[in-house]
């Protein structure tokens, strides 16, 4: 009779070890089915809000693209479609950088500019990429810019002109107008001519003498 009785109790223990096994292995699957919901549904979102026009092309894969680098399975006629597109990316990521700079050279505050930007367009955003020695060639030109005198501004000029100038040539892009122009609007400042005098040689009261 002790005998079944602790039968009993052991088979009774046992079952309810496996029920709690099975349960607590129940709960976690339920929570990884939970968190992997989560988590693309995260990523849709994010994904919703990319611009599709660039073909799923973004970061360093779009500019390597852009400069001729075609991903295997894409075709150049569809990549020429994307300059014009792409021309307007490569201008804002520019102009974000130099914003950078310019901000970082006003509080006197020396920071690393990312070669990656997230940049917003009319039918969405898209990550853009450029190369991180003309990142900082732009962020240092702005950087100066924000303290730099008259004099300096013509150097400063010519350096990130040189620098748009090559970006825009490595992805078969023209710039119609020097950044410059915009960014540092004093490099095209020059001095007033000063006005001519004049040489006619006499004043109209001049007195005529017979």
């Amino acid at each position: 009779m002790i005998t079944a009785l602790l039968l009993a109790v052991l088979l009774g223990t046992a079952a309810a070890v496996i029920l709690i096994i099975y349960l607590i292995d129940r709960v976690n699957r339920l929570e990884k089915i939970a968190s992997s919901s989560n988590s693309n549904s995260d990523e849709k979102a994010a994904d919703s809000n990319a611009d599709s026009s660039f073909l799923g092309l973004n970061s360093k894969g779009l500019w390597d693209a852009m400069c001729g680098k075609a991903p295997e399975g894409f075709n150049n006629n569809d990549l020429v479609a994307l300059k014009p597109r792409y021309e307007r990316v490569l201008r804002k990521h520019i102009e974000s950088i130099f914003a950078m700079g310019t901000a970082d050279g006003q509080s006197g505050t020396v920071k690393k500019p990312k070669p990656t930007s997230v940049i917003t367009t009319l039918r969405g955003s898209v990550e853009s990429w450029l190369p991180p020695q003309h990142v900082s060639t732009i962020y240092n030109v702005a950087f100066e810019s924000a303290t730099a005198s008259g004099e300096e501004i013509p150097r400063l000029a010519n350096s990130l002109d040189e620098c748009a100038d090559l970006l825009f040539s490595r992805a078969d892009l023209t710039l119609k107008q020097p950044l410059s122009i915009v960014m540092l609007p004093q490099a095209e400042e020059e001095p007033e001519a000063p006005a001519l005098e004049d040489d006619t040689g006499g004043s109209d009261d001049e007195e005529l003498l017979f």
